[in-house]
């Protein structure tokens, strides 16, 4: 399991721009990323006149930052710069030492791991990742991202799904959670589970 505080050291926080930090393809959250000006979190962190918790970033060569942990933060200070330049700088701990995409996936999965507002399909990809990484070892899997084997084995069953069931969720016909119990009362077995009974069900 990663530890943070091991990558992180005594580093301080500092403030950096804002149009600097980018998203990167490790981030585990990577739908429902979107802030609008009218939510929750956009009014806290201005009534708050800041960040109570640090982003963390990892230094790019060019002078940008991707993000590891804080994409919405980012995006509300995205839309709170516009009525006030003191958000156009934005508090983070700043990584610049060689860290591998899979410590990034890891650190973000940890992260936002049990959080309401994460879609759960970001999890079933992350799970899903390192699950094929160690050789479809799902107490390997869990050890890694911090996590029961049990909970690997609950985000696998979406993996499991059918391209069909997968449209559906998609499509917002049902949910995720609903696909899952389905999946598991009629046989918890994608051989012998029938698409079209599943989404009937």
């Amino acid at each position: 399991m990663i530890d943070i505080d091991a990558i992180l050291g005594d580093k301080k926080a500092e403030y950096i721009p804002v149009a600097n930090c980018q998203t990167g393809t490790s981030q585990a959250r990577q739908t429902n990323t979107k802030v609008d000006k009218d939510s929750k979190l956009v009014a806290s962190i201005k009534k708050a006149g800041g960040l109570l918790h640090p982003i963390i970033v990892k230094s790019q060569s060019d002078g940008n930052y991707e993000i590891i942990i804080g994409q919405r933060r980012a995006g509300a200070y995205n839309i709170l710069k516009e009525e006030n330049p003191k958000f156009e700088k934005i508090k983070a701990y700043v990584i610049d030492h060689d860290i591998s995409e899979d410590e990034k996936k890891i650190i973000s999965f940890i992260e936002n791991f049990g959080r309401d507002d994460m879609d759960k399909i970001d999890y079933v990809n992350v799970i899903e990742y390192f699950y094929q990484k160690y050789g479809m070892n799902k107490t390997m899997t869990a050890k890694v991202l911090g996590i029961r084997p049990s909970d690997v084995t609950e985000y696998l069953t979406h993996a499991r799904l059918s391209e069909k069931v997968k449209a559906c969720i998609e499509n917002k016909e049902f949910t995720i959670d609903v696909a899952m119990k389905s999946f598991k009362g009629l046989g918890d077995d994608e051989t012998s589970v029938d698409e079209d009974l599943l989404i009937e069900t």
